[in-house]
């Protein structure tokens, strides 16, 4: 009895807030949203014209307008569903953007009036060409290590037609049913210096800001791990890998040394995302990289997407610089 009494009140209240908001909508018409965007860039300094195009809801045009001289912009429109979304474009910078849903109305207006969020606008300085794929490797077998070359995507020969172990992934794997598995990837490396290390996206906020480019312009000195652990079985939760979805890595591979052992150089490269593998869709199992190698012997990590060395399929998404 008590039960109902809470489902009872809680379905009172859920339609006392609908009336509210009914009423509101017949007394104001279409709630207002108001935002104010102030586009900085990497130190701070603000970003005049830059041109916004922000949709109020899913179904409206676009309204644009430009930051000021400060790099702030005043945009207010009309929201039935409260769902902001905005592009923001400015020539020799990364685009950026943002989302946001309001939640709340007062007196036919979406709260807070106005909404303040800062953008940080990304200069591009020197984008190289890179080998860029993203998309799946199915390994040759299990329970062996086998090498990857990055720049042929390809297995290393007889596997296929790769010359240099940049990555060697070796999977153990016991397969009784889709839904009854238990695996393990290991991902090595060919060099002493070689190794990867995880790097942290900051997903955006509440606004889910963000410039197109989210990654360090520059690969760290140090930091690098020899090896990366992944596991995935029936008793992990759907079947994941427990990785969050702000993790990317960046590594170093085909690295020379000297005489007495120190770094010389390297070629260095980095993983959007994580690298994930699908043990049961196979006899053996599929790797799903999107991951950028830089050639060049530079730490530099901006990629000019006019120039990909790689000859991705149709089906690939290569977005990111």
């Amino acid at each position: 009895m008590k039960l109902f009494r809470i489902l009872f009140c809680g379905l009172m209240i859920l339609f006392g807030i609908t009336l509210i908001a009914n009423q509101a909508f017949a007394l104001f018409g279409r709630p207002s949203a108001k935002i104010k965007v102030t586009v900085r860039n990497e130190s701070g300094q603000p970003v005049d014209k830059a041109q916004l195009r922000v949709r109020f809801s899913s179904d409206d045009w676009p309204v644009e307008t430009f930051t000021d001289s400060d790099g702030i912009a005043i945009i207010k429109s009309r929201s039935d569903d409260g769902v902001i979304l905005c592009d923001i474009t400015k020539e020799g910078y990364y685009d950026d953007g943002f989302a946001h849903d309001f939640f709340r109305i007062k007196f036919g207006r979406w709260q807070p009036w106005p909404n303040e969020l800062t953008v940080t606008m990304r200069p591009i300085l020197n984008p190289v060409p890179m080998y860029v794929r993203n998309t799946y490797f199915v390994i040759p077998e299990v329970g062996k290590p086998i090498g990857f070359d990055l720049e042929k995507s390809d297995w290393v020969i007889p596997y296929g037609q790769g010359v240099h172990a940049d990555f060697i992934f070796q999977i153990e794997r016991k397969v009784t049913s889709y839904t009854d598995f238990n695996a393990h990837m290991v991902l090595t490396f060919s060099n002493p210096h070689d190794g990867i290390q995880l790097i942290k996206d900051d997903g955006g906020g509440i606004f889910n800001t963000g410039s197109q480019f989210r990654l360090p312009r520059m690969a760290p000195l140090d930091g690098y791990q020899p090896k990366l652990d992944k596991s995935r079985s029936t008793s992990s939760p759907t079947f994941g890998s427990h990785e969050e979805d702000s993790n990317n890595y960046i590594f170093r591979v085909r690295s020379e040394v000297n005489e007495e052992g120190k770094l010389v150089r390297a070629m260095y490269g980095k993983i959007r995302g994580v690298i994930e593998f699908e043990p049961r869709r196979t006899n053996t199992a599929k790797i799903y990289m999107h991951y950028y190698l830089n050639p060049d012997y530079t730490r530099n990590l901006e990629w000019d997407p006019k120039r990909n060395l790689s000859h991705p399929s149709d089906s690939e998404r290569i977005e990111e610089p």
